[in-house]
């Protein structure tokens, strides 16, 4: 990552939030790939190799989970840091996420975009040692 902007893979089938993660994420020096749903989200991962993610759960076609767990079973995913963002709040998918290593679970309802922003900044200093 030295020296490039950070690159961040969002999983989100949602316009509105489409626009409001891109938007809050390019202010931050991100650059920011989109995927709208799952298939495409395996695909985007294989070509943009990007340092952290941030997956939606529900999507047409294959899920996020489902879409991580693919992810998760290729060599370079297996240590990429995940984020689930999603509005789902049962206990049998978040342990599916917990199952597959995400770094954080956040309700979109419950959680502020300024939020959603510090997380993942927060994981991905984590990962990297590099801090604001």
């Amino acid at each position: 990552m030295s020296g490039a902007k950070p690159k961040l893979l969002i999983a989100e089938d949602d316009p509105f939030m489409i626009s409001l993660l891109s938007k809050a994420f390019s202010e931050e020096g991100f650059e920011v790939v989109f995927a709208n749903n799952g298939d495409e989200a395996v695909r985007q991962f294989g070509e943009t190799d990007p340092d952290i993610l941030v997956f939606d759960i529900m999507m047409p076609g294959k899920n996020g989970v489902d879409a991580l767990r693919e992810i998760r079973g290729l060599p370079k995913g297996k240590d990429t840091p995940a984020i689930m963002l999603t509005n789902l709040d049962d206990a049998p998918t978040v342990s599916a996420a917990q199952d597959l290593n995400v770094r954080a679970y956040l309700v979109k309802a419950n959680t502020q975009l300024s939020e959603i922003v510090n997380k993942v900044k927060q994981v991905l200093g984590e990962v990297t040692g590099v801090r604001d």
